[in-house]
């Protein structure tokens, strides 16, 4: 072999220059051939092993995906079957409340778990929860958690016993829908029934309509069904089936009953004045019906300012009985055969009374806060009372009421000096109706009695009045023309 030839084979080996200077005999140039072919065979090997050490971590991001992917696509169908499943047991709660119960079932890689807890009477805590396991060591679970009501004892019955669980971000509420009742117009209460809506209020003049029927099925553009002028003005409503139940200003019919049958066309059907009270304070201030009963409230007068009156027949109200409280009646909550009543006593802001025979009124037992604040409104949920009160440092007040002869507190908020006019509870909430200028609604976290926390808060164009809730919705009664509000989570 010619160095001409050594020189071309080097040249294609990068190695010319050696051949060129140096000229090394064959033996020599065998060497550098062996060297350079294992210097790239080496090179090759670690290409091939970087290839695979990258086609192993693509593997596994690849294999990472997939397994995120199947997890979310098992999250999506866990969310799907609690969804459906808490949607079966709403359905079964309106045609059989007493007989939903917990329940267990499987469907495919999924466990279905339906927990009935029992709120009170006709209240009950629906979860379903769905489980599943995507390895022996990673157990998933997705719930879902609601509240149903026996919507049936509440047509009989009356009363706040309508609701349904909260959800989405009640951290952040929103107004979905409101209305204008019109210039000179002021809510004072509100009742809702399947978003039907019946207000009560007073306006700048007494020939003014101060009864109002909305349709809110389309809560974002509620409207005015009808209204009609009562007198000089409604202080509160309680609404069932076809006829509403007013406290009227009026000191001679300080009870009235609307028959709404034709809701385009109310009319005051009968008009009722309360036995042996009399003076400017015997003025209709609250009422709660129930079990065929209404249980009225009017300002301290001479007289009693506790009454119930049968009103099985709504054209013929007649009392059954009555009771000396010496204070304001600002609200009542009845529960089977106990009435809770906010007064406006120092000593008695809450006043429990046996009713069992209206004939014969007793007391159970009272609760004195601190402070010489009014009680103002009041909500029972089970075996917990919900005061509000109007002013002071001790606005909110949640009062263990299973021993009636002893209420205790249980825990405490201070709303900073405001009055507290309107409660509703579900759930872990407390929805307020406040006198706050710039809360006027508010949402306290109410899961440690012990410790109360606001949660979110709204501010509205004047006091929030009246307070009531149905199905994710709060409907707010408020001072202004602008007296209608729906308030609802963000999703």
């Amino acid at each position: 072999m010619d160095n001409a030839k050594i020189t071309n084979l080097f040249s294609f080996s990068g190695l010319r220059f050696l051949v060129s200077s140096f000229r090394p005999p064959v033996s020599t140039f065998w060497s550098l051939v062996s060297r350079a072919a294992g210097q790239s065979t080496l090179e090759i090997l670690i290409a091939f092993a970087v290839i695979a050490i990258s086609l192993s971590a693509i593997a596994v991001v690849i294999s990472s995906s997939q397994s995120l992917l199947a997890d979310t696509q098992e999250s999506n169908r866990a969310v799907n079957l609690a969804r459906q499943s808490i949607e079966n047991s709403i359905a079964f709660a309106k045609n059989d409340f007493g007989g939903l119960v917990s329940s267990s079932s499987t469907q495919g890689e999924f466990l279905k778990e339906i927990i009935v807890e029992n709120v009170d009477a006709n209240k009950k805590k629906i979860t379903s929860r769905v489980s599943w396991s995507t390895d022996p060591l990673r157990i998933q679970k997705i719930e879902l958690t609601t509240i149903v009501t026996n919507w049936q004892v509440n047509q009989a019955t009356g009363g706040d016993t309508s609701g349904g669980g909260v959800t989405g971000d009640w951290k952040n509420p929103t107004t979905f829908g409101s209305i204008d009742l019109g210039p000179g117009e002021s809510a004072t209460g509100l009742d809702v029934i399947n978003k039907i809506i019946y207000m009560s209020a007073t306006a700048s003049d007494r020939t003014k309509p101060d009864f109002f029927i909305i349709n809110a099925t389309d809560g974002r553009n509620p409207y005015l069904v009808s209204k009609i002028d009562t007198g000089p003005g409604l202080n509160a409503v309680d609404a069932v089936q076809n006829y509403a139940y007013v406290a009227n200003s009026d000191t001679n019919a300080q009870l009235q009953v609307i028959d709404m049958n034709n809701p385009a066309a109310p009319y005051v059907l009968a008009s009722f004045k309360l036995p042996g009270v009399s003076g400017s304070g015997a003025m209709g201030q609250s009422l709660f019906f129930y079990n065929n009963k209404i249980y009225i409230g009017t300002k301290a007068a001479s007289g009693p300012e506790f009454h119930v009156v049968d009103v099985s027949n709504p054209a013929a109200p007649s009392e059954f009985g009555s009771y000396e409280v010496g204070a304001d009646v600002n609200d009542i909550f009845v529960s089977g055969t106990t009435a809770y009543l906010a007064t406006s006593d120092d000593s008695k802001e809450l006043l429990i009374l046996d009713v069992s025979d209206p004939a014969h009124i007793a007391q159970l037992g009272s609760f004195n806060a601190s402070g010489n604040d009014d009680g103002k409104s009041i909500y029972i949920s089970g075996a917990k009372a919900y005061l509000g009160r109007a002013g002071g440092t001790s606005d909110f007040i949640i009062i263990d009421v299973s021993n009636s002869s002893s209420p205790t507190q249980l825990g405490i908020a201070n709303l900073g000096n405001v009055s507290v006019n309107g409660i509703y509870v579900t759930d872990y909430l407390a929805f307020l109706a406040t006198s706050d200028t710039n809360k006027e609604f508010q949402a306290w976290n109410i899961s440690t009695s012990s410790a109360p926390s606001l949660w979110s808060s709204y501010n509205f164009p004047n006091v929030g009045t009246g307070i009531d809730y149905e199905d994710n919705f709060v409907y707010v009664s408020v001072r202004s023309n602008d007296a209608f509000r729906i308030i609802t989570s963000s999703q």
